[in-house]
């Protein structure tokens, strides 16, 4: 229990000079540092709004001294469970409208765009479609249409 309320104590003369109180910022840096938040499958923004219900429940009006954050992390803990985030990931909106669907048609597009995307699938080439890539014929010194490449020195 000493070695809790010694990390307590650093932590919050890191965060304020000669401090013996946590203040909200404070609180989050223990709690990310010591990776609560990713165990409880928890944000940050979890805990903000479980300090302002545990403040307003204990009627605390500033900075949290060791036994206040001891029954905070009670508090937060109790908590936990029914602020999980849900594990399954949110699926993209499909949006079926005439104008979206035309400007999203890679056939459409002209100029430098027409060069980002496959015309066949529609997926983008990422790199080669951002940037010139020398092909072999420029990175040995001929232009684009030579076809007598490596023809020189054969006879």
């Amino acid at each position: 229990m000493a070695d809790c309320k010694a990390s307590f104590l650093a932590f919050c003369d890191a965060t304020k000079k000669g401090s013996d109180k946590a203040s909200d910022k404070t609180i989050k840096k223990i709690f990310t540092d010591c990776k609560v938040f990713p165990a409880l499958k928890m944000t940050s923004n979890d805990m903000d709004i479980s300090i302002s219900s545990y403040k307003g429940k204990a009627k605390l009006k500033g900075d949290l001294d060791y036994n206040n954050f001891c029954a905070f992390i009670t508090h937060f803990c109790a908590e936990a469970p029914p602020r999980r985030r849900s594990p399954t990931p949110l699926k993209p909106r499909r949006i079926k409208d005439d104008a979206t669907s035309r400007l999203t048609d890679v056939k459409g597009y002209t100029g430098a765009h027409k060069e980002r995307f496959d015309a066949d699938t529609g997926k983008g080439k990422g790199k080669e479609g951002r940037e010139y890539v020398a092909d072999k014929k420029a990175a040995e010194g001929y232009v684009g249409g030579y076809k007598n490449m490596d023809t020189y020195n054969k006879k």
